[in-house]
Formats: C-alpha cells, structure tokens, sequence
C-alpha cells in the first residue's frame, strides 16, 4: 500500500511540476507525466539555496499583474560566453536537485518575482499545490537536459532551452522542451520568463518552441521538425 501511494504521490509531483512550467510559457494544456533522457549532468546535485518562505510565494501568487502574456517570436541574441553558460548550468542543476528533492520553496528561490506572478498566480491554489509536492521516490530524480541555444539578449538577461526529464528514457518528447530566460538581479542568475510557444513565419497558430531551438544534443527522436498544426 505504502509503495502504491509513493507511487501515486510521484504522478501528482510530476503533473504539477510540468503544469507551473507550461502554464508560466503560456501553453494551454497541462503536461502530464515527464518522460526520462540521457543527459550528462554530474550525479551529486545540492538544493541548498535559500529557500522562499510560504509568506512570500503566497503574496507574490495573489498579486495581479495585470498583464497578459503575449505569444511571440523567439528573442534572437549572441552567443553567450563559456563563463555565462556555466553560470546559468549551474542554475538549472541546482532547480533539477530541487525539483527530486521536492524542495519547492528552494526552486522558488531560483526564481524571480515576475516569474511567480505570472506562474503562480494563473490558477487558483496553485502556489499550495506545488508547495506539497513529494520527494521523487524509487531512486527517480528530475534532470534538465541541456542547456543549449544560449544567447544572452539585447536587454541582458540570457536564455537558454532546456528539457525537464526523469530518468534515462532515449527518446525525449520534443513538446516539453521550453526555453527559459534568466535575469541578473543582486548579483544572481535567476529564471525570469519561461518560453513554451512561439510565432514563425508563414504559420497561423503558435508552435511549440522546441521546432525553433531543435533537438538537446545528443538526444534520439523521432520528428522534431516545426509544424503548423
């Protein structure tokens, strides 16, 4: 019974994670369960950030900002420099660590107010919701493939897609791959705006973004070419 919850518990963890990430990149359906990808990350990560408090994650999911996000081309930038990407890999080590061990008000710390807003506040319970999200249980850990199409942008900040996965599944799925923006504020990198579709040229309707930035190095698949449909 104990291991059926677990079990159970781990859906629930993996259902909210994907659905604060696509629903902050202005995607309107909830991803489901995350599928796992090779990846080369180390295998000792630490979430020791200083985490959020409940106080602070609560005011910032009942704000209203007011604003809407509008779906838009992918920003364009230069290439960023091998200091920069390791400052942002390191980021996203550090929210995968947080992501298996649960600790939502650490990944919270990862990112910026603005992001919490607009993540946070576009459902109704969902700041308590993910805050009770379980460990990842059964030796399962979340991973970040990548990053890669880094490009620091014409405002500063950097982006960078990235695939949120569990496990070595080879054949990752080219929807739940985002691209997320990082600002600089007091001196650290943090996620200030997740990107999950995108307008291109000649196509009527959004596409996911992964059809712009192509597949993580290194992963298997089987299409991954844009679509208008």
């Amino acid at each position: 019974m104990s291991h059926h919850l677990s079990r159970t518990g781990q859906c629930l963890c993996l259902s909210l994670i994907g659905f604060v990430l696509v629903t902050c990149g202005g995607m309107s359906q909830v991803a489901m369960a995350i599928q796992a990808t090779p990846t080369t990350f180390p295998t000792a990560m630490t979430c020791d950030v200083t985490p959020r408090s409940t106080t602070e994650v609560f005011r910032l999911a009942e704000t209203d900002s007011g604003q809407t996000a509008a779906i838009l081309a992918l920003p364009t930038g230069d290439p960023a420099d091998p200091a920069t990407t390791a400052a942002i890999t390191a980021v996203i080590h550090e929210m995968a660590a947080c992501l298996t061990a649960g600790d939502m008000l650490r990944f919270y710390a990862l990112h910026s107010d603005d992001w919490l807003q607009q993540a946070l506040g576009v459902v109704e319970g969902m700041a308590i919701q993910t805050i009770s999200i379980p460990t990842l249980d059964d030796g399962n850990r979340a991973l970040y493939l990548g990053p890669w199409h880094v490009k620091i942008l014409a405002d500063g900040r950097v982006m960078a897609a990235v695939l949120l996965v569990v496990n070595d599944d080879l054949r990752p799925d080219p929807d739940r791959t985002t691209v997320l923006i990082f600002a600089h504020p007091d001196g650290r990198w943090l996620v200030d705006e997740t990107i999950a579709s995108v307008r291109v040229p000649d196509c009527a309707l959004p596409v996911k973004v992964a059809a712009v930035v192509g597949p993580p190095p290194g992963a298997l698949f089987d299409d991954w070419g844009p679509s208008c449909g």
